[in-house]
């Protein structure tokens, strides 16, 4: 017997919807395709360190403990050049090798985290030859890697949520809620081995979602097995998955498996995950007698408090409401390029409201959403303590970033997805609310790409000089002919977006809905 009820309640797959899901995920690849050409070498969060870490394996340097790793010569002299050399004039790897060989003085933290990544890096670094190209075509190669990671996002989101609403219009519109955040743009084209968090993340969101609506089929729990075991051999981020899939499969067929065979299936996952996926974490604890060993320990500076100061924890919680809010919707470079708080804290107020109001009231899908809440729940839990623990040890905040919980973004925008559908019953109050977001969240887009090219090449003054346009032409490895090109390119993916979720969406007027289902939007 197969265990895998799609919920008959689902409309079948039309062509406008087909069209729909194709045109946005063409416009988000072409939006992160410009991102990764637009964002000066080195200048997204982390990434020399990443870069530095996928070529030091490339080069033959192996995987070092946790600590031990400082970033190449050649990588400090590669980033001496990210802004004062033309992108056509920049040197070769053999050649900066050559008159910068060895290390430079300075801790690499990207040996804490397991080596997974960055040997698949590696690999894609010489298959371009990165050696006897300029340095700048590893960096732009291992970019493009990563957009391509990045692509089946849109589907993976709008699969999820119709998979739970059983709504296709909701789903579309659940996939485009992706350019809301500018932020998951700039990380996902950038190098970085969270993009594959990113990705694997969404994966298992996707595959708990088919669990959790009647897929009971062996083949999904071994899948999942699977997918939570690479999220955790690639980065600590990615073990937040573990509880929310126990979770997810002890749940999933409440009233139709016994309890015995739900802590069987469990099991099954569980193994598969500790066989494939706890290597790492296991070598830890046996050699350094932690779960994750500091990478650059030698930078964090410990200072105690006095005996009349202590940490002030409703000061702590007001950087870290400001960081995250805003390093989650959109804080571009090094994180200092911030998007106006008006917005993100705007966005963030009333995604909470609406989630926090309607998410969880009490219907058939109650125990889908509780269970989708968990993963960003626990990611948040588990970022917010570990902050603390930092802060109360040197006394500074750090390590506050919105991105960890890109992992739980097609969970996040799943359970916002189901609060909206649940506030807005009536189909013109869903029409209204479909053409706004359907502009807005281009617009958003569109932003805070401005954001980011001001900072880069106007000194985050608030406009656009032949000066600034020439420079960024001048830097980037498209040169001026592509980066124009792709400018036009994704302009029209965004209109092409618009235009077919906007055909699709005013195509369900007349739509009836199918009888026990989540009303279409």
């Amino acid at each position: 017997m197969r265990h895998d009820d799609t919920q008959g309640g689902v409309p079948p797959l039309s062509r406008a919807e087909r069209i729909s899901v194709i045109a946005v995920t063409a416009a988000f690849a072409l939006l992160l395709t410009l991102w990764a050409f637009v964002t000066p070498m080195f200048a997204a969060p982390d990434e020399a360190a990443h870069y530095d870490a996928a070529e030091q394996i490339a080069i033959g340097n192996g995987w070092p403990d946790p600590g031990t790793m400082d970033l190449l010569a050649v990588t400090y002299a590669e980033q001496g050049q990210r802004s004062t050399v033309a992108s056509a004039d920049r040197a070769t790897v053999a050649d900066l090798i050559a008159t910068n060989p060895g290390f430079h003085d300075y801790p690499n933290q990207m040996s804490q985290h397991p080596p997974t990544y960055y040997a698949v890096a590696a690999l894609v670094l010489k298959a371009v030859g990165f050696f006897h190209h300029p340095w700048d075509v590893g960096v732009m190669a291992l970019r493009l890697f990563n957009v391509l990671m990045m692509i089946p996002l849109p589907f993976l989101v709008w699969s999820t949520v119709r998979r739970v609403t059983r709504s296709p219009r909701t789903a579309v519109v659940g996939a485009l809620a992706l350019f809301a955040v500018p932020q998951l743009a700039q990380i996902g084209s950038a190098v970085s081995n969270d993009v594959p968090v990113f990705l694997l993340g969404a994966v298992i969101t996707w595959l708990v979602a088919r669990t959790m609506t009647g897929d009971h089929r062996w083949s999904t729990l071994v899948w999942l097995g699977v997918a939570v075991a690479a999220v955790c051999s690639v980065k600590g981020t990615g073990l937040p998955t573990v509880p929310f899939v126990a979770v997810a499969l002890l749940v999933a067929g409440r009233g139709v498996l016994p309890l015995r065979t739900r802590i069987a299936r469990t099991a099954v996952t569980g193994t598969v995950v500790a066989v494939l996926g706890s290597w790492w974490w296991i070598r830890n604890l046996v050699l350094f007698r932690t779960l994750q060993p500091k990478g650059a320990d030698e930078l964090r500076v410990l200072k105690p408090w006095g005996d009349q100061t202590s940490a002030d924890f409703g000061g702590f919680l007001n950087v870290v409401w400001d960081r995250l809010s805003t390093s989650f919707w959109g804080q571009f470079g090094a994180l200092q390029f911030p998007m106006t708080p008006i917005l993100t804290d705007t966005l963030t107020v009333i995604a909470l409201a609406a989630v926090i109001g309607w998410a969880f009231r009490r219907s058939p899908s109650r125990d889908v959403v509780v269970v989708m809440a968990l993963l960003p729940a626990i990611t948040l839990v588990v970022q917010v303590q570990d902050n603390f623990q930092s802060y109360d040890d040197t006394q500074v905040i750090a390590g506050v970033q919105g991105r960890y919980l890109f992992a739980s973004l097609t969970a996040l925008i799943t359970v916002s997805a189901i609060a909206w559908h649940r506030l807005l019953s009536a189909w013109t109050d869903r029409e209204r609310f479909a053409t706004v977001v359907r502009w807005a969240f281009p617009l958003i887009a569109l932003y805070g790409l401005t954001v980011a090219y001001r900072g880069f090449y106007e000194n985050f003054h608030l406009q656009a000089t032949t000066h600034g346009l020439a420079l960024m032409a001048n830097l980037t490895t498209a040169r001026q002919p592509g980066i124009v090109v792709l400018i036009v390119l994704a302009a029209a993916g965004m209109v092409w977006a618009f235009l077919a979720v906007r055909r699709f969406v005013l195509a369900g007027r007349a739509r009836v809905d199918p009888v026990g289902a989540v009303p279409d939007a």
